[in-house]
């Protein structure tokens, strides 16, 4: 942003005007008047002076609106700010297992409503860390706990299904997000869990982790997604991929009971991406950053620029005054 640091100042640029009045009519009123009876010498004499004397008016106003607004002071104004605060340390465990795939969520499928809506999530935060495990048959940690928001929402955007899908290991999940956070000295410390199933796989149980979990502190807030109904699901045949009606469920009173254990009251559901952007809004909510922004500003000086452009014109009508008018004389 453009601004000036005393524009009072500016008030000045009104003598231009008035400047360009005096030299054009009162001072030209005052010169002395001659009587000449040679016309010819008169009209060749005026028609060589006639815009060359127009030269130092020009080049004097110029001058003078220049070193006004040098005074006054012109910067850009850069506004910056400078975040503190005490930070939550949370880790997003998503399911990706195949069951995920169906297209209850119309038009997208669980996981990439999955992934839309804790890219929304991520973007409502400030000053977390945040790191997100992924998991199915088994968990992997895709992004271990950072603050660069830019490069958690390109890993969560370019999230996708494992070569073997096969397979829900909840326990294994939390497993790996408690191990990232274990360690963590932050006085609130999350997990996100969102499944579509129920466990049936892995070398720990949801409820053993979960125990694990409050051991350090740990909340869990587990979010059940997808329909009761039939839904969509698709499947690989010879021809292509073919769309079948199945029921897929999730075991709701685990993920309650998850979330006892790591006092959190309850597990949330959600059917549709309505309700599940709701669900997320409100653990947002639940779960508040506590910081604070000090906006300050940095500010670049323009002022030497007219300076310069001041030093110039004057340079210009010495030349003016020393050069070209003894040429034309």
């Amino acid at each position: 942003m453009f601004e000036f640091l005393h524009p009072s100042f500016l008030w000045a640029l009104l003598l231009i005007p008035a400047y360009i009045v005096y030299e054009l009519i009162i001072k030209d009123k005052k010169r002395p008047k001659i009587n000449y009876s040679r016309f010819d010498i008169l009209k060749e004499i005026s028609k060589r002076d006639s815009l060359l004397k127009y030269i130092p008016i020009i080049l004097r106003s110029l001058l003078l609106m220049t070193l006004i607004i040098a005074i006054a002071r012109p910067r850009l104004t850069h506004s910056e700010e400078l975040i503190r605060g005490k930070g939550i340390d949370l880790m997003l465990v998503i399911d990706v297992s195949g069951s995920i795939q169906a297209l209850d969520f119309k038009p997208k499928n669980r996981l990439e409503t999955a992934k839309m809506v804790a890219g929304d999530f991520i973007e409502r935060r400030k000053n977390d860390r945040i790191g997100v495990v992924l998991f199915a048959p088994y968990a992997y940690t895709v992004c271990p706990l950072t603050t660069d928001y830019n490069l958690l929402r390109h890993i969560i955007s370019n999230i996708d299904f494992p070569r073997n899908p096969a397979g829900t290991a909840i326990g294994m999940g939390i497993a790996t997000a408690v191990a990232r956070l274990m360690e963590s000295e932050a006085e609130n410390k999350i997990i996100l869990l969102i499944t579509d199933g129920a466990n049936n796989t892995g070398e720990i149980d949801p409820i053993t982790a979960a125990r694990l979990a409050a051991t350090y502190d740990i909340k869990i807030y587990p979010v059940g997604i997808g329909s009761d109904d039939l839904v969509d699901f698709p499947f690989e045949t010879g021809y292509g991929t073919q769309y079948r009606r199945v029921r897929i469920e999730y075991d709701m009173d685990t993920l309650h009971e998850i979330a006892a254990i790591t006092g959190i009251d309850r597990a949330w559901e959600a059917q549709d991406t309505a309700e599940f952007e709701r669900v997320i809004r409100e653990i947002d909510s639940l779960e508040p950053s506590e910081y604070e922004i000090e906006h300050y500003f940095r500010y670049d000086e323009r002022f030497h620029w007219f300076l310069i452009f001041a030093v110039f014109l004057l340079i210009l009508e010495l030349l003016y005054r020393t050069v070209l008018r003894l040429e034309l004389i």
